[in-house]
């Protein structure tokens, strides 16, 4: 899997505290921040420490590995006056294949565990606005609290990062009993313990961890009784939420990925009841309300025509109840448009029964959620725009309480064939 090259510049390195894993395509214009943002969090929090950069790269051509690489001298100036008192070794790759954050994230692993690190991160070559905290935040658990995997929080805007906060950390936190609320992103902490153990699975040919590799991971800390918690990093980056042409890409990456691991290993999680909280560094949650543009009307459009063209092929996924409960609420007019938080359960149980089941086309069964999670995108702008911050929380413990509680409706239709 790694080059004679790569593996002589791994060899010249030798053992390390440390590693920090950078998984590039592209990104020559953002990656400078990252760089910028590595070398003050090494210099100010980890002088003392063995530590080496690795970047795996997908074939970039416009210049990406080479600007990360480059020992930026002059951000001694930006760490005030401090320097590291060990060499930050640097190394670079281009992983075989195209460009993947699987191969990516599998190359840094190996890496991971040839050198002996005793943690890791993974950081995302897009995020402009990190900041050194970012590093030490996703580095110290497992650094010095033994922590195995260290999941992120970030303050986002209320309607922003849905797609976790209304599929993947209810079913997750239902199905696995704990509470991590960012089950997909591209920046987490592990030991290298952790990273062997990834490392070593007989999965990285599954399309859907290929597909999800970061949701894997957290998903495998917690169905592998690694000890796991959660650090807060900072502001995430906004998008329009449940507009983008590429919802349909987002939801094989997570949904997909987490009914993948439901199917694959059902005694991790069938006989689990309730959830407990996780270690959490920092806020656990926190969220801003400024003003937004968003477009509920072509959402609601989206829903309505989903329902209406793919009602055969829904009547195989839903119980009678809960498609009749959404046929009715894409009757309903505008101004009424709602679709409620136990239906929504339902719908998703009956979505990751019927992937069990195969109950037609994996791929197609996923496309078909796309419509519907645009629907309840819509409801939630309607139902949430005067609410403030913490009673938008309050709703989101709600509704994880709602699918805790209903777990058992979960299993039956696991069962029943």
């Amino acid at each position: 899997m790694l080059s004679d090259d790569f593996l002589r510049q791994l060899v010249s390195v030798g053992e390390v505290d440390i590693l920090i894993g950078v998984p590039t395509y592209n990104n020559a214009s953002t990656v400078g921040q990252v760089a910028q943002s590595l070398e003050q969090a090494l210099v100010r929090s980890f002088a003392r420490d063995r530590v080496v950069i690795v970047n795996a790269d997908g074939g970039s051509r416009d210049g990406t590995p080479e600007a990360l690489m480059t020992d930026p001298a002059q951000s001694n100036d930006n760490a005030h006056g401090l320097v590291h008192l060990r060499t930050i070794h640097r190394v670079s790759t281009r992983y075989r294949g195209h460009p993947s954050f699987a191969s990516a994230l599998r190359t840094i692993l190996a890496a991971a565990e040839l050198l002996r690190a005793k943690a890791c991160a993974i950081l995302s070559p897009a995020s402009s606005n990190m900041t050194p905290f970012w590093i030490e935040n996703l580095i110290r658990p497992t650094y010095k609290e033994d922590f195995h995997y260290v999941a992120p929080l970030y303050k986002r805007h209320k309607y922003d990062g849905l797609l976790i906060r209304e599929i993947l950390y209810p079913i997750g936190r239902a199905a696995y009993g704990q509470r991590i609320r960012e089950l997909h992103s591209e920046e987490f902490g592990f030991s290298g313990e952790f990273a062997s153990h990834c490392l070593n699975q007989e999965v990285w040919q599954q399309d859907n961890v290929r597909l999800g590799a970061a949701t894997w991971m957290a998903i495998e800390a917690m169905s592998a009784g690694f000890k796991a918690c959660q650090s807060h990093l900072g502001s995430k980056l906004r998008t329009e939420p449940g507009t983008t042409s590429d919802v349909v890409s987002a939801i094989r990456q997570t949904v997909g990925t987490m009914f993948w691991c439901l199917d694959a290993n059902p005694a991790a999680w069938s006989e689990r009841t309730g959830s407990e909280k996780v270690p959490t560094f920092g806020s656990d949650h926190e969220l801003t309300e400024e003003p937004i543009r968003t477009n509920r009307k072509r959402l609601l459009e989206l829903f309505r025509n989903g329902v209406s063209e793919l009602s055969p092929i829904l009547s195989q996924i839903l119980c009678p109840e809960t498609l009749a409960a959404i046929q009715g609420a894409a009757a309903l007019d505008d101004d009424e448009f709602d679709l409620a938080g136990d239906v929504w359960v339902r719908l998703l149980y009956d979505f990751a029964a019927a992937y069990h089941h195969s109950v037609l086309n994996r791929d197609h069964l996923l496309q078909v959620l796309a419509p519907l999670y645009r629907g309840r995108v819509c409801a939630l702008l309607k139902q949430r725009q005067d609410l403030s911050p913490e009673q938008i929380e309050q709703s989101t413990e709600e509704l994880c309480l709602e699918f805790e509680r209903r777990k058992p409706y979960l299993l039956e239709r696991w069962k029943a064939r």
